[in-house]
This record gives structure tokens, sequence and C-alpha cells, in this order.
């Protein structure tokens, strides 16, 4: 039991017990003046026993250290948001602990605390591998608007090479502690709790105030892995993006999409952090100059397009085929390095219908008089575009045998965050007589969300997901229950990436309808067979 309190900490205690197990005060020097809650499950003290006790006093030295620049860190202004650490309990294995709170300056100077105890499995789930960063693409859009907000800020990209191999020595528990180390001390020294992101283990992003020492962050951080992985060293890299203030705003973002990617595909190719670390500015300029040359290829069609059949399991014939774009220019032949800046940068719409042009004008001069149906790619993006969806709408109006040739497939549908604005547009291309396809299916939990929201005529299957299950008995009886649930739905089946006999039979056999990939063929620039009457491509 605690004494009676005073008015400040009757709001204090009646707010913060809504949400943690133990509430602490500090005074400007960490000292405890008020606690109140389970202190005994975590600390083995009662709360008036742990008054006047330093609280970094309580922890270990690693968190020790996170705890120390959390709190300097909400000395300046900031709040504590969503902070975990492993706190050391009397009777057992560090606690996992999520803490909140917020520093008031009242003459004084209080630290309010919240602590939530939380379950390490509870944590792995609520938290994810990501262990609380953003992920790349959604980084990007929250470093462009902090940096246009504090144009006095800087982006800096934080690398540890070493971390794979690291945890592939690692128990779990280990690397738990490691994971909430790097993200505890990063999300210290952000600008904002959100501002800090990951392109994957070992590769971190963050935007802070311009006086931060980074070259003293990085050190301090590699000290900590150090200690925590009781390692002589651990080499950690950073590096901070400059020249950002000369970047023209409208161009800040493509600067920072390019940058970021630059950083992702790093691994092996021999890019450093050092030549990352060149004046910004180059970076807004190259990525000026791709989005210039992207454009021009989209509006003078500086692409072709060759087309892949996909093959019925039951007797091998030709079912339809996917248009699949090949580029000459700054990224060389690789498609997916074009269509990922697209996406990234806003003008996936704008190629989408390019690619649904070029195959129009090609089924006009090659297919008109022949029965071939072609499934052309709609990211997210584009289905979601109202300028994409007219002039789909107009095409056609224009051309109504396009309908009879043409197939929708759904590209990049993880990123919708509007399911049934894009079912009703789904619908309404089905109700046009547009077949429509779900990529990517089985990719991730969510697929069955997607299925279950939008009522679509074929789902492909991921490639990965049927690497994963091929082989084993939990994999076929995974398979075969897809198969069975699209089936049920009245949801034709398509299975990617098959470059054998094995994975094309392993597929028949779980009642898969169709295969796609380079057992069939790898895209050819006029089709080599022709499907089956226009009628019963569905059938």
């Amino acid at each position: 039991m605690t004494h009676r309190l005073p008015p400040r900490h009757e709001r204090f205690v009646s707010l913060a017990f809504c949400w943690g197990d133990i509430l602490i005060e500090l005074d400007a020097e960490f000292e405890i003046v008020f606690a109140g809650g389970l202190t005994e499950v975590l600390f083995g003290k009662t709360p008036s026993d742990i008054l006047s006790i330093d609280f970094l006093a309580l922890v270990s030295g690693s968190t020790r250290t996170i705890l120390r620049t959390t709190l300097n860190r909400a000395r300046l202004g900031g709040r504590i948001q969503d902070l975990y650490v492993a706190l050391p309990r009397n009777d057992g294995p560090d606690q996992v602990c999520q803490i909140a709170g917020y520093f008031t300056d009242d003459g004084n100077g209080r630290f309010f605390l919240a602590i939530k105890l939380m379950p390490n499995a509870h944590f792995d789930q609520a938290v994810g591998y990501s262990d609380g960063f953003a992920d790349a693409d959604s980084f990007c859009d929250m470093a462009n608007e902090a940096l246009a907000r504090r144009r006095d800020a800087k982006l800096s990209l934080i690398s540890i090479p070493s971390l794979q191999n690291l945890f592939a020595e690692m128990g779990r528990g280990e690397q738990r502690s490691v994971r909430l180390a790097i993200s505890s001390f990063l999300h210290a020294h952000a600008l904002e709790h959100e501002d800090t992101g990951t392109m994957g283990l070992g590769k971190y992003a963050l935007v802070h105030e311009d006086n931060l020492d980074i070259e003293a962050l990085r050190t301090e951080l590699a000290g900590l892995l150090a200690k925590i992985t009781r390692q002589e060293a651990v080499d950690v890299r950073a590096a901070t993006i400059a020249g950002q203030e000369e970047v023209d705003p409208g161009d800040l973002a493509k600067g920072i999409v390019f940058a970021i990617n630059q950083f992702k595909e790093s691994a092996g190719s021999g890019l450093t952090l050092s030549a990352l670390n060149a004046n910004f500015s180059e970076f807004a300029e190259e990525a000026v100059k791709t989005v210039s040359l992207f454009r021009d290829t989209v509006e003078n069609s500086n692409f072709s397009v060759v087309f892949q059949p996909i093959v019925s399991l039951r007797d091998q014939s030709i079912h339809h085929y996917e248009v699949l774009s090949r580029f000459n220019g700054r990224f060389g032949e690789s498609p997916y390095r074009y269509i990922c800046f697209a996406e990234e940068t806003g003008l996936i719409s704008s190629f989408d219908f390019a690619v649904i042009k070029k195959t129009v004008q090609w089924l006009e001069t090659h297919g008109r008089d022949k029965a071939y149906r072609m499934a052309v790619n709609m990211s997210g993006q584009s289905l979601l575009n109202p300028i994409y969806r007219q002039r789909i709408d107009e095409l056609l109006v224009e051309k109504p045998w396009v309908k009879e040739r043409l197939m929708i497939e759904l590209t990049e549908s993880a990123r919708v965050e509007d399911l049934h604005a894009a079912d009703v547009y789904v619908q309404h291309l089905r109700g046009r007589g547009v077949p429509v396809c779900l990529d990517d299916f089985g990719a991730g939990a969510a697929s069955f969300n997607y299925l279950g929201a939008m009522a679509v005529d074929v789902v492909k299957i991921d490639g990965a997901a049927i690497e994963n299950t091929i082989g084993t008995l939990r994999g076929r009886a995974f398979m075969r229950a897809m198969g069975s649930f699209c089936s049920a739905l009245g949801v034709q089946t398509v299975g990617e990436m098959i470059d054998s006999q094995t994975k094309a039979d392993f597929l028949k056999d779980c009642g898969i309808d169709y295969a796609q990939g380079y057992l069939y063929g790898k895209g050819e620039a006029i089709p080599s067979e022709i499907v089956a009457p226009v009628s019963m491509l569905l059938n």
C-alpha cells in the first residue's frame, strides 16, 4: 500500500493504471519519488521500499544505457512511447516490459512512467520481426513528412553487417535481447518514436535532430551490442545523408526513396555507407533523372511485351498468357527494377495502363481473329486510382471486344488498405466481362482476408509458398486445403514459378488447376500456341 496521494498523483494514477502494471515518478536525477502497482513482481520490493532509489540502479547495464538515453531524450520535450526493454526480475529471467511516459518541467522536473509487464510470447506477436520499426515503404513516407516539417532534421542510416551471423549462433532469448536493445536505442534517438525504419535485419534508418552526434551514437550502440552479445566488438556503421537542405522539397521524397532503396540492396554489392553518404542532392538529382527516363519510357512506349503461358495441369492445354514487360535502359533488361521504382515513386498507374495499351495494340495486329486471352498486371495503387479506372472504362467502351481478350491480374494487393473500395471496382470489371486474378496468394496470412473481401475468378499461388510446402506431408495437406478452399468458392487456381515436373505433379496432386513457369516457357514475343475458343477460357 502507498500513502495518500497528492492531487497531481491522483490524476496520474487514475489514468496510467488503465494502461500500466507499475507506475513510477522520477525526479530530475532519476530518483524514485512515487511508485505504485506490481513492483514486488518485478523488483521484489514494495512501492514504499523503492522510494528515494535511483531508478537506473534497479536495472541491468545494457537496459540502463537505453533508459538513460530515453529519459534524457524525453527531458528535451519528447514523449516516451512504446519503448520495449528487458528489466531484470528478482525471481527469474529478464522480464520484457513496455514503457510509456513523459517529462514535465514544473520547475523541478519530473518523469512520469507507466510500465506494462509483457509475456515474451506476447511481445513477439505484438512487435514481430520488425521490432516496432516501420518497413521501408512506410518509413520513406514518414521520413518525407518529418523532413518537410523539420528542414533542420537529418536522415541517418545504420548498418550492423555481422548481425545475421550473430543471430545464427544465438538462442531465441538472446536474439530478443539484441532486438530489444537496437529497437529501444534507435527509438530513443529518433525525432519522434515513429521516425525509425528497418530495411531488413541489420539495416536501419532514423530521422533525428540536427545536433545528434551520429558517430557517438554509432560508438555507443556498438559498445552496447558487444556487451549484450559478449563479443569483443560488434561492427556498427553509420552515415548521415548530408545536403538535404539544398534539395527542392518536391524532389526530397524521390531522393529519400532512391537512397533507401540503395541501402536496402547494398548487401553483397560492394556499396558502402560511405558511398551513400555522398551529397544528398546527388541522390535527388539521380532520382529525378530516373523519373524523367521512366516517364519518357511510358509516354513513348519504349518497352516491349512478351507472353508467358499458363497451362492446364489436367491436359497441358494453354489457358491464357501473362503479359510481361521487357526494358532496355538504366536498369538493363530487368523489369523488376523499373516496376519497383514506378511503385515507389507513384508512377505505376501510368505504366500499368501503358502495358494494357500495348497489349491491345498487339491483339489488334496479331490476335483479333485468334482466341488469345492475355492477363495484364494492375497494381494495388492503380486499382484505387480514379484516373486509371476511368481510362480502363473508356477503353472497354471504345473497344468492347477487349473484354473477351483481357484478364486483370491484381498485384501488390498487400498495399490495398481500402478493401471495400477495391472490391467495388473489381466487381465492376467482372460485371463488364473482364475476369480478375489475385496474384501472390498464400504469400501471407492476409491473402485469405483479401480473398474473403474481394470476389475474383482466379488466384495465383505464390511461388515461394509452393517451394516451402513441396516435399512435406504438412505442406501437401496445406496446398490441398488451399486448392479445396478456392474450389469451394468457384475460384480457379494457378501455381507460379513452376520450373520442374516434380512441382507440376505436386500441384496437380493437390488439386491446383493451372501452372506457370519456366517449365512451360519464359515468355515469347509471339505466343507459340493458340488457346481454346474464347467462350471456353474460363469454363
